[in-house]
């Protein structure tokens, strides 16, 4: 029979990964009310400021590096959580896989996961879309913050150099998330998260 602390880890890993999935999908809901918002609020200025104004690209560059920075904070804790959340995946495929060999070995029909070897960057999950939604939503605040300051600072800028601004923190977001969870491939949780061998 299966001990209790295994029962009891697989209850409680159960309800980590959910409180994991949740917590990424609030913090996606998070980054779209505050980039909406910041495009109301934008448009808002630009209403009030009556046009293209020197002082509205100084409002539009203060909040877009704002959001900005916030989403980018917000990618990276989306990235950790999918590390925690994967982690745990495996912890209760283990247990299951476990519990289907020692204490329900009859039971020949298995229709879950039992896998451990899964890795965090997964370019078929919903989590992995997500992230891609978010550094793009990222990104483009970026753009937009370069725009703006160029603006504000009395110069000329280009609708080029907002797209090359945010094709270059698209582009450096997406390595980033990428390398973050692909380091991770092949290490137990405590090499992963904690560096502890």
């Amino acid at each position: 029979m299966v001990s209790e602390f295994l029962i009891k880890e697989y209850e409680l890993c159960y309800e980590q990964l959910r409180y994991y999935d949740t917590r990424h999908s609030e913090i996606l809901k998070y980054i779209y009310t505050i980039s909406t918002a910041s495009a109301a609020a934008i448009f808002a200025i630009f209403k009030l400021a009556a046009g293209a104004t020197t002082q509205f690209h100084a409002y539009q560059a203060f909040l877009t590096t704002i959001v900005y920075i916030a989403t980018l904070l917000l990618f990276a804790t989306m990235l950790q959580n999918r590390l925690y959340f994967v982690y745990i995946a495996r912890q209760i495929n283990a247990i299951r896989g476990y519990m289907l060999t020692t204490d329900a070995e009859n039971f020949k029909n298995n229709q879950l996961y039992i896998s451990t070897d899964f890795p965090a960057l997964k370019p078929s999950s919903v989590h992995t879309i997500q992230l891609l939604g978010v550094t793009l939503i990222s990104s483009v605040f970026f753009g937009f913050s370069v725009y703006s300051v160029i603006a504000a600072a009395g110069a000329d800028p280009t609708i080029a150099c907002a797209v090359l601004a945010t094709l270059a923190m698209l582009a450096a977001e997406i390595w980033g998330g990428i390398k973050y969870l692909s380091d991770t491939k092949g290490k137990s949780a405590d090499e992963a998260i904690h560096n502890k061998t």
